[in-house]
């Protein structure tokens, strides 16, 4: 029996439409409508040039679904520039889903440690939801942002991403063209996710864009963001930027390093802070003068300034500091495959995918798996066995 919800699940989770992939494959848009809803049944050269777009065997589309939907288009938070993406926020959702059931499948064999973020979510809207007057908004997210900074345990912004996986955050990389910077959810099982663009993006920026979603994941859970006006979701995007900033840029330490710079609307004056902070000379020349730091005259010359020197676009250091990417899942896999808790062709077969298919869905680079593969008369341990994933103390 042909599965048209599997051809539906995998076309969205590719992120293309009935049009798109009705066009690869020389059929009518009609044509793939039907054979999702299962009106009529693709022929054997259908099926084969199906099997091809996504890295998937024949079989994959007789077998009966295996994903859950726990992924909902009203968790999405976009970016603000990405607002007009949200049609395409019903593939996010499958990509979600599909990416959920393989990592709980593989974390299921391990020791994990309990996330702390659903409790400092808890935490953080507890004081989110406190009523306060309109001039006291910016003082109660600076203190929410404090607060997670220490829960977080983030010392220096250079291992934040490595924070934020060690709290129980998946974070990915995905190819979602050139308008969506990052985007975060919760699912319906309660775990949180950050996907980040892989558009060529300096390492300052794509951590501004980890605090930036850090932020929507504690301060706009349960929020509805399909159905916010145009001004209420400008509303939700400026708090998740302002936490941002003071997250990234805690008030005591930057106020004393700022004191040190002694012309302040130059941009070339805060490379120094750049380095230290990881954020953006934008970034930090507009956390200063948020604060008082800066006249309105050397505000307005350092933005002219940067204008001018197009560092909006390419900051100087940006081609220095090396982009970290995300590493929680590669480790995960790892320790997976090489304690043989699963055999990767096992895994492969009993889904009907191929390897790219994998590679594709986590991000990683083509033939990332290949040496993983095994001889078909290894002696495998069974599935009882569980590895701890943090070494435990003797």
């Amino acid at each position: 029996m042909f599965f048209g919800e599997k051809l539906q699940s995998v076309r969205e989770l590719n992120g293309l439409s009935r049009k798109e992939l009705a066009d690869q494959l020389n059929l009518s848009e009609q044509a793939i409508w039907q054979y999702e809803n299962q009106y009529t049944v693709p022929k054997f050269e259908v099926v084969n040039e199906l099997k091809k777009v996504f890295n998937v065997r024949a079989q994959f589309f007789y077998t009966e679904p295996f994903v859950t939907n726990i992924s909902k288009v009203e968790s999405i938070a976009y970016r603000a520039e990405d607002r007009e993406a949200r049609k395409k926020t019903k593939m996010e959702t499958t990509f979600i889903d599909f990416i959920s059931y393989f990592l709980d499948k593989f974390e299921n064999k391990l020791n994990l440690p309990t996330s702390i973020l659903p409790l400092l979510r808890d935490e953080s809207m507890q004081l989110y939801n406190t009523s306060v007057e309109a001039s006291d908004r910016l003082l109660q997210l600076e203190s929410i942002a404090e607060n997670a900074r220490k829960k977080l345990d983030v010392q220096s912004n250079s291992e934040l991403l490595y924070k934020l996986e060690l709290s129980g955050i998946a974070i990915l990389e995905k190819n979602m063209g050139p308008s969506i910077d990052a985007y975060s959810t919760w699912t319906s099982q309660q775990k949180p996710f950050i996907i980040l663009g892989n558009k060529k993006k300096s390492a300052v920026r794509r951590n501004f864009d980890l605090a930036h979603e850090l932020g929507h994941l504690l301060l706009h859970y349960k929020i509805d963001m399909d159905s916010l006006t145009k001004d209420e979701h400008k509303t939700i995007e400026k708090e998740a930027n302002d936490f941002a900033s003071f997250f990234l840029l805690p008030k005591a330490p930057f106020l004393k390093d700022f004191s040190a710079i002694s012309k302040k609307s130059n941009p070339e004056s805060y490379l120094d802070m750049k380095m230290k902070y990881m954020v953006s000379i934008g970034a930090l020349e507009y956390r200063a003068y948020k604060m008082g730091l800066l006249t309105f005259e050397e505000n307005r010359y350092f933005c002219a300034t940067l204008n001018r020197k197009d560092y909006r676009k390419n900051e100087p250091l940006d081609e220095d500091i090396p982009i970290v990417r995300p590493g929680k899942v590669r480790s995960l896999l790892d320790l997976i495959l090489k304690n043989h808790l699963f055999s990767l062709n096992d895994i492969l077969n009993d889904y009907s995918i191929d390897r790219s298919f994998l590679e594709s869905l986590f991000g990683l680079e083509n033939k990332f798996l290949s040496k993983y593969f095994e001889e078909s008369n290894r002696d495998y341990f069974n599935h009882s066995n569980v590895v701890s994933l943090f070494a435990k103390d003797n």
